[in-house]
């Protein structure tokens, strides 16, 4: 995998012992070099290449993202503009990045802010739900392997995942087609892993945390050491979606579904934190296309935001 950075201080906390070369951004290859532009604002880059077992062929390490990297890859793509397969983007820290809807998303120093582009030039079984399955069931799979929080981590309906009822991240997932044949997609993870961020409570996010604040030692995980285990579930899910086990993947999504069997209220997804109710009951089950099924409600929900009212009664 080749590496760029902007920032060596940043790529040391993220990888292990690397020969870095300076670089000049004109010499950035040329399959990447319009993704560089926008990310690594500086002349001067570093380069190095690692060795990996994964299917990743670049990572752009980036101190400080002047706009969010998940925008950055839809503009392109809605460009036409063509980049290779396999790229991840991790972000220090950064300026206009968002959640689902756009909603607001604070970046913290010591969380992860990934982006990541596949071009899969196939065709997809699920794709519009298959990519956003992909993303929480790889964070889930990163926060098992800690041994204090392995089980704690569930998925609120659609793209949150929450330990405790306090949401630790919110994941993304855009794509992009010609005929059946998906050309790019997008998926986009915030976790946060060392730094709470302050941000007031909502109806539908009442608590926020990091994994830190749910272990004793903070010996037993780093940002380094979720980041390279993110990556490798990661590219592991991609190649199952890939290879047509799209129902391996919703299993474990819906296995680890923090609102079945509980009441909620089903509310108007809007980028506001307005609370417009459309449905309210018992959650039954969740569709094959992540539809949510409400007891003696049809038909089958497929948009909206959620809020948990209470246990099965």
């Amino acid at each position: 995998m080749i590496v760029y950075t902007d920032s060596l201080n940043f790529a040391e906390e993220i990888l292990y012992s690397n020969k870095w070369t300076k670089v000049s951004a004109e010499n950035v290859n040329n399959e990447i070099r319009v993704l560089t532009e926008k990310l690594l604002q500086k002349k001067d880059l570093y380069m190095c290449n690692l060795r990996t077992r994964n299917s990743w062929k670049y990572l752009l390490l980036v101190e400080t993202a002047l706009d969010s990297q998940f925008d950055i890859f839809i503009k392109l793509a809605q460009e036409n503009i063509q980049l290779p397969d396999r790229i991840l983007c991790l972000a220090k820290s950064g300026i206009g990045f968002h959640g689902f809807k756009n909603r607001s998303w604070s970046t913290e120093e010591g969380n992860i802010h990934l982006s990541a582009f596949i071009a899969p030039q196939k065709e997809v079984e699920h794709f519009s739900t298959g990519f956003l399955i992909v993303s929480a069931v790889s964070v889930i799979q990163t926060i098992d392997s800690i041994k204090e929080l392995k089980r704690k981590a569930m998925v609120k309906w659609v793209n949150d995942i929450l330990i405790d009822s306090s949401k630790v991240c919110g994941v993304l997932a855009y794509t992009q087609s010609q005929g059946k044949t998906i050309t790019g997609a997008i998926l986009g993870i915030g976790l946060n892993v060392n730094t709470t961020p302050g941000i007031s409570p909502t109806p539908f996010v009442p608590k926020v945390a990091s994994l830190s604040d749910f272990t004793k030692s903070k010996k037993s995980f780093n940002q380094k050491l979720i980041f390279h285990r993110l990556i490798h579930f990661l590219n592991k899910n991609i190649k199952n979606l890939l290879n047509g086990k799209y129902n391996k993947l919703l299993n474990i999504y819906i296995k680890r579904s923090l609102i079945i069997g509980k009441y909620v209220k089903v509310c108007r997804d809007t980028p506001e934190e307005t609370v417009v109710v459309k449905y309210s009951g018992k959650v039954k089950g969740i569709g094959e296309n992540l539809e949510l099924i409400l007891e003696d409600i049809e038909p089958k929900i497929s948009n909206g935001r959620l809020i948990i009212e209470s246990q099965d009664a």
